[in-house]
C-alpha cells in the first residue's frame, strides 16, 4: 500500500513538473503534444490586429490606433477614424528556416521572402525574428492560432523637455 502511494505521489510530482513546462506564452495551451517548432511551421493568415501608439510631451498626449478585423484596417488619431482600407496578410513559416509573407493592401500585393529564427534559448522559444518583418514575442502558439506581440518605448530628453513614444501591437493569426 505504501509503495502504491509513493508511486502515485512520484507520478504526480513528475507529471506536474512536465506539464508546467509546456506553456511558454501567455496564451499557449496548457499542454501540447507538438513542439513549438512543429506548431509554428505552418501557413498563417492574419485575422486580427490591435495596435496603439501613445506620444506624450509638454503639449499633451496623442494616441494613434490601428485595428484589423480580418478584411479591413482602420486607423484612428485620438479616437477619430481617419483611414480605412482592404488588407490581408499570409505568412508561411517553413521548417527550413525560411518564410514567405504575402501582403495585400488596397489592391496592391507585396511578397517578401526571408529567414526566421528563435532569438532566445532553444528551450524557451518565446521570441521570434522574421528578418524582413521584425522581432516578435510569441504570446500564444496553439495548433490553429498564433498570437504575436511587439512593444517599443522611447524616452527623449532634450533641453529639459521630455517626450515619450510607446507602442504595442498584437497580431492574431489562424492556421490555413
Amino acid at each position: 500500500m505504501k509503495k502504491n502511494i509513493l508511486v502515485i505521489a512520484l507520478g504526480l510530482l513528475v507529471g506536474s513538473t512536465v506539464l508546467t513546462g509546456c506553456k511558454k506564452g501567455e496564451n499557449d495551451p496548457f499542454l501540447s503534444l507538438k513542439s513549438r517548432d512543429a506548431r509554428i511551421t505552418e501557413t498563417w493568415k492574419l485575422v486580427g490586429l490591435e495596435g496603439k501608439n501613445v506620444t506624450t510631451d509638454a503639449s499633451g498626449t496623442d494616441e494613434f490606433t490601428t485595428t484589423y478585423n480580418g478584411t479591413t484596417v482602420s486607423e484612428a488619431f485620438n479616437q477619430t477614424v481617419y483611414n480605412t482600407y482592404a488588407y490581408s496578410l499570409t505568412v508561411e513559416i517553413r521548417k527550413d528556416g525560411t518564410y514567405q509573407s504575402i501582403e495585400m493592401e488596397d489592391g496592391d500585393t507585396e511578397t517578401i521572402d526571408g529567414r526566421w529564427y528563435w532569438l532566445d534559448s532553444k528551450k524557451n522559444k518565446t521570441t521570434i525574428s522574421l528578418d524582413n518583418l521584425g522581432t516578435f514575442e510569441v504570446n500564444g502558439l496553439k495548433s490553429k492560432e498564433l498570437i504575436l506581440r511587439s512593444y517599443y518605448k522611447e524616452v527623449v530628453v532634450n533641453g529639459g523637455a521630455t517626450s515619450t513614444d510607446e507602442s504595442t501591437v498584437t497580431w492574431t493569426f489562424e492556421k490555413q
